[in-house]
């Protein structure tokens, strides 16, 4: 069993307006805190992590491949390894998700502990 109390949780700049926290990290999967702050886009990326998310305030718009959709707390979404993606919240304030790799992703990891 792990136990992570959020206060001493590790924690990263993933990219510019986008602040997280590592809450827990398992063999196969790992679980994120993130805050993104509106009116600062990222361009899309991918890795071979499959990603499930689900947005627990704010709003913003979600692009998967050529798809795009515009999301708000409530939803959940999943996006398969190797697909480009990203998600840029919208409105006044920021968007907050909470988000799972599996597996864990490494860069952040590597990033959270310097």
């Amino acid at each position: 069993m792990k136990i992570v109390k959020s206060s001493e949780a590790p924690t990263l700049q993933t990219v510019k307006g986008r602040h997280g926290v590592i809450l827990v990290v398992g063999e196969k999967a790992m679980m994120m805190k993130l805050t993104i702050e509106p009116g600062i886009p990222t361009p899309p990326h991918s890795h071979y992590h499959e990603q499930m998310g689900h947005v627990l305030e704010g709003e913003g718009t979600l692009f998967v491949g050529d798809d795009s959709v515009e999301i708000k707390a409530g939803t959940s979404f999943c996006i398969p390894p190797h697909v480009p993606h990203n998600f840029n919240a919208t409105g006044d304030k920021p968007a907050v998700l909470i988000e799972t790799f599996s597996p864990p992703r490494e860069d952040y990891l590597e990033r959270a502990a310097k």
